[in-house]
């Protein structure tokens, strides 16, 4: 029978409020008389004690004697359920059935289990005391039903009757669906009779004890509610005659009403538009449309007026009618599609709409269905068409133009279902057969697919006429073998015949190429002293000189004007500390940053940093965009044009602010310097021959680079240098 699958369980370590402490004293109680779990010699004496007890100590088979009421009897299964005026539990019996009724007052002796959900009893001797009465049942609903808190309990609950069913077409159990405060709870009646089915749509109160269906991980799956007979279900209105539900409209359905939404069936006409047989029907009347679910191989067509009665519901964002009893009222022409675009689509659902999409996919299987991805402009949408519908046509490929004709059905995307007010991101576009798509254009012929093949079957005929080219030039190389020997006898004769003179002439060379190395290293000390004794003599010396001077008027007036005295020492100290800024700025220039340990970027801010010691101009040093891998020679010529415009920047342009910045880009590498000095006439400069900009100009050309030089008196100075991605290589 129906209820057979039910696994014998009970609640897990769940008690009554009420009773709740003494419960756990008495389990308290229990386990310190026993002082070992294993060996107690306690007997348990009510429910609660037993429904109480963790897995762990249950599967010890404490031993058990209760008394109370048979409240439910599981035919079939081996068990029935049990409740004393504590708490309900379910008894697994040994061996035969015992003859007792669901009523039956009974005394049980037995032992402890952990079941498969909650603690359960293992019965070795059951007695019948009698006839006895069923407890109050608690009030119920599905939701608490769904908690487990009522697991084994005498229950009742209220709620309409959406479907009642036999299990079998010989049996007497009922399965019977229950709407309880929005949701639906099961029901297994085991004894009925053939009226119980016409409970459709009534309002009643059931009475019997909470059961479920559970995991093999001890877990509630599913709660369901096992009556005895339809003696235990009340009516308390019966289901309208169907005839005198009155006709409401699609639109009516879900709007505000003080009274809330209609929990029982409905009645609605309307014109059939499509359907896939055996999952759903499109209807529509005058004002909106909604999906039906089919209740099973009916005699239907697109243009049929049909009458509907069922249950209205909602899902994700479409109106659905459940449980539905569908009637033909005639037959009419079926409705015109709508020519629509996607964004319509969404504000209309379950409407016959035409929309064009290109494809951008293969077909794929769905859920009895064919799926076409299609793109309208940047909306994607889905097309489904019948499984059973034949081949799809040959020019239905990646590109086609394709003009679908279908029932709209908007749908949340899963990236959108936790929005807290979501709206559909998806459609899906439901055609009746393959004659509601058409194709509009077809598709291109280099399509992905016959690229892919097109570069593989090129690929292959490249390497094929690589390995035959690879064949010739061993075959000539080969005949060639002769003529090599030969060439290389010449060689031979050759370089013995040269070999003297061309020792000579090596060590003459080397000997001149020496002589050149040591007269260049030679200048270029000779130059570079000369440089650095103009700049000590320039600088330094001159520093120094007047310092000494300051400091010889010092002394002079050191007794008789200590405030002249105090004047010159200052100046003094002031000079030195100048001198001591160039001295490091004459170091710096002569030092050479290890652009071989470090990358440009690095070196920069090793330059600002120096910079920053010597207490001058503010120093900025940025490195902007994503930086690459510069050469090692342009990366010098780079480092040494930001250090020349540094330089001048400190020795002309009495600037307070320096900034340094080299942004790498994709068109090439940018290299700026700026200065909020003096400025000047770059003209004028040039025309006069100063060599500084000379040497920025060099470098520059080295480079292949573009050098902008931007300034004017009193507005500072900016140096920018910009590299073409093409010239950064090694020059």
């Amino acid at each position: 029978m129906m209820f057979s699958f039910l696994l014998p369980n009970v609640r897990a370590c769940k008690v009554v409020v009420s009773m709740g402490l003494a419960l756990v004293c008495a389990l308290v109680s229990a386990l310190a008389q026993s002082g070992n779990v294993e060996g107690v010699p306690a007997i348990l004496t009510n429910a609660a004690t037993v429904h109480a007890l963790p897995a762990e100590v249950a599967s010890q088979k404490l031993p058990v004697r209760l008394e109370g009421v048979i409240t439910h009897s599981n035919h079939g299964a081996g068990g029935l359920f049990f409740q004393d005026e504590t708490d309900g539990i379910y008894i697994l019996l040994q061996g035969r059935e015992p003859a007792v009724r669901v009523g039956d007052r009974v005394r049980i002796e037995g032992e402890t289990d952990a079941g498969a959900y909650a603690p359960v009893i293992r019965s070795r001797l059951l007695q019948n005391l009698g006839r006895g009465e069923l407890p109050k049942p608690e009030a119920a609903t599905a939701t608490t039903m769904a908690t487990g808190q009522h697991d084994s309990r005498w229950v009742e609950v209220r709620g309409i009757v959406r479907s009642a069913a036999p299990v079998s077409p010989t049996g007497k159990a009922l399965s019977v669906q229950l709407r309880s405060e929005g949701k639906d709870l099961l029901l297994v009646v085991d004894i009925c009779n053939p009226a119980s089915t016409n409970l459709v749509d009534a309002e009643v109160a059931v009475r019997g004890v909470a059961a479920g269906v559970f995991s093999w991980q001890r877990q509630l799956l599913e709660p369901v509610l096992a009556v005895n007979s339809d003696a235990d279900i009340e009516v308390i209105h019966p289901p309208p005659p169907l005839d005198r539900l009155p006709v409401k409209t699609i639109q009516s359905l879900f709007r505000y009403s003080p009274d809330g939404f209609p929990e029982h069936r409905v009645r609605l006409r309307g014109q059939l538009l499509g359907r896939q047989p055996g999952k759903w029907l499109a209807v529509r009347d005058a004002t909106s449309g909604l999906f039906v679910e089919s209740p099973g191989s009916e005699d239907l067509a697109a243009g049929d007026e049909i009458e509907l009665i069922g249950f209205p519901e909602t899902r994700e964002h479409t109106l659905w009618l459940v449980k539905p009893v569908v009637r033909k009222l005639g037959s009419g022409p079926p409705t015109a599609p709508r020519v629509s675009s996607v964004t319509n689509a969404f504000r209309h659902p379950c409407e016959l709409h035409r929309i064009e999409g290109t494809l951008t996919g293969p077909p794929r299987p769905g859920e009895g269905s064919w799926v076409l991805n299609l793109r309208q402009g940047e909306q994607a949408f889905e097309a489904w068409l019948p499984a059973a519908g034949g081949l799809f046509p040959a020019d239905w490929r990646e590109g086609a133009r394709l003009a679908v004709t279908g029932i709209t059905e908007p749908f949340f995307l899963p990236s959108h279902r936790t929005v807290m007010y979501p709206f559909p991101r998806g459609l899906r576009l439901h055609a009746r057969t393959l004659a509601d798509v058409a194709l509009v254009q077809a598709a291109p012929w280099w399509t992905s697919p016959r690229l892919t093949k097109t570069v593989v079957i090129s690929l292959v005929g490249a390497l094929l006429l690589l390995g035959l080219t690879t064949l010739a030039a061993a075959f000539l190389a080969r005949k060639n073998t002769a003529l090599r020997d030969a060439r290389e006898q010449l060689r031979v004769a050759r370089d013995e015949l040269a070999k003297r003179y061309s020792v000579r002439t090596g060590e003459w060379q080397e000997e001149l190429a020496a002589r050149h190395a040591a007269e260049a290293d030679f200048a270029l000390l000779t130059a570079e002293r000369t440089r650095l004794a103009r700049e000590l003599h320039d600088t330094l010396e001159q520093t120094l000189a007047s310092t000494a001077l300051h400091l010889d008027a010092a002394k002079g007036f050191f007794h008789d004007q200590p405030a002249e005295t105090e004047r010159l020492i200052s100046a003094a100290t002031q000079q030195l500390r100048q001198s001591q800024l160039e001295v490091r700025r004459s170091v710096w220039n002569l030092r050479a940053l290890a652009l071989e340990q470090a990358t440009l970027p690095e070196a920069l801010l090793q330059l600002g940093k120096a910079l920053a010691d010597t207490h001058g101009p503010a120093v900025e040093v940025r490195c902007e965009g994503q930086p690459i891998l510069v050469p090692p020679g342009v990366a010098s010529h780079l480092f040494r044009i930001a250090q020349e415009g540094v330089t001048n920047a400190l020795k002309h342009a009495q600037a307070r602010k320096i900034e340094i910045i080299l942004d790498f880009k994709p068109e090439g590498v940018e290299l700026q310097v700026n200065d909020d000095g003096c400025g000047f006439d770059p003209v004028a400069a040039s025309v006069n021959g100063h060599f500084g900009l000379l040497g920025l100009k060099e470098r520059a050309r080295a480079l292949g680079a573009e050098l902008t030089l931007d300034s004017k008196p009193s507005q500072g100075t900016r140096l920018r240098l910009a590299v073409p991605a093409a010239h950064l290589k090694e020059s």
